[in-house]
């Protein structure tokens, strides 16, 4: 159990790395048997050696045990451990018992790290005594491992002590990257860790989310990190519908109350009382507002909601507030649809806007 740190919120106290320090790579695992192994290869290309890469399989169906386990037996530094299926928090939390290294990396078991990913984080955490929390660029590639885009996922990521900006906007920090570019220092960890297992996917928003409100962040803008898309991920797709909205809008009301429940923990409830409401994010607002029109909520209350989400000081960030949302109420259920599919969806249609006004799905504001 952690003490609590300070009435006042400023990022926690670390202790300094040794020389050398050990990095446990967390991993869960389900059903993943296609890129597993490619994804370990990459774990043993590493430049920095030393580390130990916790999988924990997540009550697999198909033989990815097996082949973790040929990994296992060939270099002492992967480690199999197998639960029955309980969803992605839980997993993260499974292997993160079984870990001892100073740093925590996040390695999704379909993704690729390059050669350099660990040195480049442990020199990162290095040159900042403060900070806990490094993260670093992707690049995506497809099922076969071929890059889909050669320019980065971010064009820029969050970097320094980001907790006042989040406090004030619904507790989200932006330009963060998903689960493979994130790393924490363990003490970070032990606040956040043992996750909420109410999050079966998308657990790493917890880090993502969490991390900030107590560390500083440090960023390398280099891509580190190879973020595979394709037809089973369960965290990513090229085109949106209903239930992704809902189900991000689900997520980050949850998440909200993870952050109030850790200012809580660390800082007290003075602290915790600052943080505002999620009206105060605009990326929760925008996805709670397409939501509502998908479902074809009363005008009534799909008005005051768009009038929200424009009235925000952040709106127009994003490529959808810029082109299709100021409008959108407007238009009627079955044209709104319509226009969704195009903005949001994957489609000939939208692969042209794409060209004509740059990316219409930002991943600033895609929460995974």
């Amino acid at each position: 159990m952690q003490e609590l740190q300070t009435e006042k919120q400023q990022p926690i106290e670390l202790p300094k790395l040794p020389e050398n320090p050990l990095v446990s790579i967390l991993i869960a695992n389900y059903n993943y048997a296609k890129y597993i192994g490619e994804t370990l290869d990459s774990v043993l290309s590493q430049t920095y050696p030393h580390f130990e890469a916790i999988i924990c399989d997540d009550g697999s169906k198909d033989n990815s045990c097996e082949i973790v386990e040929i990994y296992a037996n060939k270099d002492s530094r992967i480690k199999l451990v197998r639960q029955p299926n309980g969803g992605v928090a839980s997993a993260l939390n499974t292997a993160y018992r079984n870990s001892s290294g100073e740093i925590i990396c996040v390695l999704d078991a379909d993704d690729i790290w390059m050669p350099s990913k660990l040195q480049k984080v442990v020199e990162a955490f290095q040159s900042d005594a403060k900070g806990g929390f490094v993260i670093d660029n992707l690049i995506n590639i497809d099922g076969d491992s071929k890059i889909i885009k050669s320019t980065p996922i971010f064009s820029e990521l969050s970097s320094g002590w980001k907790a006042p900006f989040a406090m004030e906007n619904g507790g989200f920090a932006y330009n963060i990257p998903p689960a493979s570019g994130l790393s924490i220092r363990r003490k970070v960890a032990d606040f956040i860790f043992p996750m909420n297992e109410a999050f079966t996917r998308n657990a790493d928003s917890l880090i993502s989310y969490l991390a900030p409100l107590i560390t500083k962040i440090v960023a390398i803008p280099e891509v580190l990190t190879q973020f595979r898309l394709h037809g089973s991920n369960l965290t990513s797709s090229r085109s949106y519908v209903l239930k992704d909205f809902e189900r991000d809008v689900s997520n980050w009301e949850r998440t909200h109350q993870e952050q109030k429940q850790l200012l809580t923990r660390v800082y007290g409830k003075e602290v915790a009382e600052k943080l505002t409401g999620l009206e105060k994010s605009v990326k929760y607002l925008h996805f709670r507002y397409v939501a509502m029109r998908l479902k074809r909520l009363p005008r009534k209350e799909t008005k005051k909601a768009h009038q929200q989400l424009t009235a925000h000081q952040h709106f127009g960030y994003s490529a959808p507030e810029r082109w299709f949302l100021p409008w959108a109420e407007y238009l009627p259920d079955v044209l709104f649809a319509k226009m969704f599919g195009v903005v949001y969806g994957a489609n000939p249609v939208k692969h042209f806007l794409k060209n004509l006004v740059g990316d219409l799905t930002n991943p600033r504001y895609v929460l995974r």
